[in-house]
């Protein structure tokens, strides 16, 4: 950020410019969150570039009605851009006071606030707080008002996302520019809220010089991958996917699979399942063709299935395996078979690659391009170790495991992410925890299945499938809470979605 920051100085912008606009775009993002008149408000101010930013948002707020103190909490600003920015505040009615000299009056202010902004370290911060912050900020996470940090949370590395245990924990994340590392890696996303990017002026092909390893997904980007469909177009024109779903007792997961990648727009869908849940799946999937197979005493899919599963990968334009297969020997062995023979993209998931962990080199061993979509405990089986080893660096994790494997890996989970060899991990930012419910990955691996399956590239696929798939969510939450809202709600949802992308 300071190579892009310094480029776009030498592209004709300034300092003290890119300062303003930082503290107005942070200040309309407050803005849309909550009512700012006769509201009080905190800024948190540092001696450096966000505390700069922090003097600006002052000014802004109060233009919009709220009765704000700023508290310098390191003292006078050390930057001639900073302390330009103190000095205007100060010809404006705002309150000033030093935590230094004032600290009980200070402590009053914040407990009082309705809103506290943390403008201390941004991304400058490395190491540990000092320890006249601790009861400062100990006092900020302790209170019920709205917390927001710039650009990223004071005591989180921007970098690797390791943070101070004092660290302030922040409602809402307002980052300039780019997003940072730090907010996406592992535990210090619970520190970080909601995190939204600002634009503040910077060109983006300065960006783009000095990208790093990771992007985060938006609309125009997933809008992009769609293209009109032609009027000549017949159901063959949309694809053939054949999913190997269902076990006796997992219907429900099968359904959800075959819905998502009906309403994802496949032309034809075929569910390949145990025969004796083929009764259960057809009253639930009517648009569905199905292929009753051979099964095992306890419902699942028997190893006889083998031959005619080989025969309907052939026909198939994309095969998904997993949701609701149960487990078992026989399992096992019809999954490494298809993985072995098909010849088209296969998406991996749940009791698909359960059946697949443990054994190495599995991107290896397919001879077709293969999606894996693990939540947090698969990823772990699949790697032998523990969940808290995945969760420490998620986006390393599914950087390496791609490599090395061959596949294109979707980690599941709060900001999901994509990563496959030679390409940026991508990281979505759309999603809530109503969403962490049995049958939202199905819902998932059906819609990703369904855009391979029509043709798109798979990274591209799991790209928007990702994407798409929080959107439904947060739209289901809108309407019927995260806590009443259910998987077969989010493949409603898709309806409106889809409509937005053809217009």
């Amino acid at each position: 950020m300071r190579l892009v920051e310094a480029a776009a100085v030498a592209d004709g912008l300034d300092y003290l410019r890119l300062m303003e606009n930082a503290g107005s775009a942070a200040a309309r993002v407050i803005r849309t969150r909550m009512p700012l008149e006769g509201k009080s408000a905190v800024i948190l101010c540092g001696r450096g570039n966000n505390g700069g930013d922090g003097f600006v948002i002052a000014r802004k707020l109060m233009e919009e009605g709220a009765a704000v103190t700023a508290i310098l909490v390191c003292g006078e600003p050390a930057g001639l851009e900073a302390g330009e920015m103190l000095s205007r505040i100060r010809r404006a009615d705002i309150a000033i006071l030093s935590l230094e000299t004032e600290p009980y009056v200070a402590s009053s202010a914040v407990k009082e606030a309705d809103l506290v902004v943390d403008a201390v370290y941004g991304i400058g911060f490395h190491g540990t707080l000092p320890d006249h912050l601790r009861p400062l900020f100990r006092l900020v996470n302790g209170g019920r008002c709205l917390t927001v940090s710039i650009d990223v949370p004071s005591g989180l590395n921007a970098d690797t996302g390791v943070y101070d245990q004092d660290a302030v924990q922040a409602d809402l994340t307002i980052t300039f520019t780019a997003m940072k590392p730090g907010l996406l890696n592992g535990p210090a996303t619970a520190l970080c809220g909601q995190v939204e990017v600002a634009a503040i002026g910077i060109d983006e092909r300065l960006v783009d010089q000095y990208a790093g390893g990771q992007t985060i997904i938006d609309w125009g980007m997933v809008k992009a991958c769609f293209s009109p469909r032609p009027a000549d177009s017949h159901k063959g024109t949309f694809g053939r996917l054949t999913a190997l779903c269902g076990s006796y007792g997992m219907a429900g997961a099968a359904a959800l699979a075959v819905k998502a990648a009906q309403r994802s727009g496949a032309g034809l869908v075929t569910l390949a399942l145990p025969r004796s849940v083929y009764p259960i799946a057809a009253g639930m999937l009517p648009e569905a063709v199905f292929l009753p197979l051979p099964e095992t005493p306890d419902g699942r899919v028997a190893l006889s299935a083998r031959t005619t599963l080989r025969e309907a990968a052939r026909s198939a334009t994309a095969l998904l395996v997993g949701c609701g297969l149960g487990g078992g020997d026989e399992v096992r062995e019809v999954v490494r078979d298809l993985l072995e023979s098909a010849e088209c993209p296969l998406v991996l998931d749940a009791d698909g690659i359960n059946a697949v962990a443990g054994h190495i080199h599995i991107g290896k061993t397919a001879r077709a391009p293969l999606v894996l979509t693990p939540h947090p405990g698969e990823m772990a089986r699949l790697l032998g170790c523990s969940i808290p080893e995945v969760q420490r660096d998620r986006l390393e994790t599914a950087r390496r495991f791609a490599e090395q494997e061959g596949v294109i890996l979707v980690l599941k989970g709060h900001q999901t992410v994509i990563a496959a060899p030679g390409r940026s991990l991508m990281v979505n930012m759309t999603g809530n925890p109503g969403m962490a419910t049995a049958g939202s990955g199905d819902v998932l691996a059906g819609m990703i299945a369904s855009l391979i399956a029509q043709g798109m590239e798979p990274f591209h696929a799991a790209m928007c499938g990702v994407h798409l798939h929080g959107l439904a969510g947060d739209r289901a939450a809108a309407r019927l809470s995260q806590h009443a809202m259910l998987p077969s709600d989010m493949v409603e949802e898709l309806c409106a979605l889809f409509s937005e992308l053809e217009q």
